[in-house]
């Protein structure tokens, strides 16, 4: 987080107080934010703690949240790499071609969010974000496989995998840019790894997956 190039250094329950209204996208009330990032203090010590924070993160010349007596927000002047990836997702939600030769915001598309923090509402949060990133990397991937790009299709679908490696669609669309490109073991090998990883959970490939299957066979047949 930071205010133009300036980046900031903040105590534990002030970045805890910033990230959790940074999350919200809009004015969240004082009681919430004070019961969910408290929520095994009694009332008085929640809101103390809220007091606390909000004391921590009072800087000369800026403050980084607009706080009245029932509401927070945080200062439009912040950069905040959540908002920048939501902006990405519905750029490659309204036009995926604008984005298969170049991603400038890939990075965004490949991190996690807040690592190593594990409260409630910043798993729930991961989640929706995680949910969003490997969306939108297959939306690309599929879109460069549309546009003759396998190479490029197969780097964004490993990306998306090793953000989620139990999503199948992510696994066919590999299927479908390693034919693309010739590479029949390749694709083969997502295959078997697929086939395997859900035999591990008593499951099938879905039709869809198992349809490409003929495919792989006959390009390694004729190969």
């Amino acid at each position: 987080m930071k205010i133009g190039d300036e980046a900031l250094h903040l105590p534990g329950n002030a970045q805890r107080l910033i990230a959790f209204v940074a999350l919200q996208l809009r004015p969240v009330s004082r009681a919430r934010i004070a019961f969910t990032l408290w929520p095994d203090r009694t009332e008085a010590h929640a809101f103390g703690s809220l007091r606390s924070a909000l004391f921590e993160l009072r800087r000369p010349g800026h403050d980084l949240l607009r706080v009245s007596d029932t509401h927070a927000e945080l200062d439009p002047a912040l950069a905040v790499d959540a908002h920048d990836l939501l902006s990405l997702v519905d750029s490659i939600r309204s036009d995926a071609s604008a984005w298969v030769e170049s991603a400038p915001g890939r990075e965004l598309l490949e991190a996690e969010l807040l690592p190593d923090w594990y409260d409630d509402w910043v798993l729930v949060a991961r989640e929706r974000f995680l949910e969003l990133r490997v969306e939108s990397l297959e939306t690309l991937c599929r879109a460069q496989i549309e546009a003759g790009m396998p190479a490029e299709a197969i780097a964004t679908g490993l990306s998306a995998l090793r953000a989620d490696s139990s999503r199948e669609s992510t696994t066919r669309l590999l299927i479908e840019a390693q034919l693309a490109l010739g590479s029949r073991a390749q694709a083969l090998a997502h295959y078997r790894r697929l086939e395997l990883s859900l035999c591990e959970l008593g499951l099938l490939p879905s039709a869809a997956t198992i349809a490409l299957l003929p495919s792989i066979v006959t390009s390694l047949t004729l190969g």
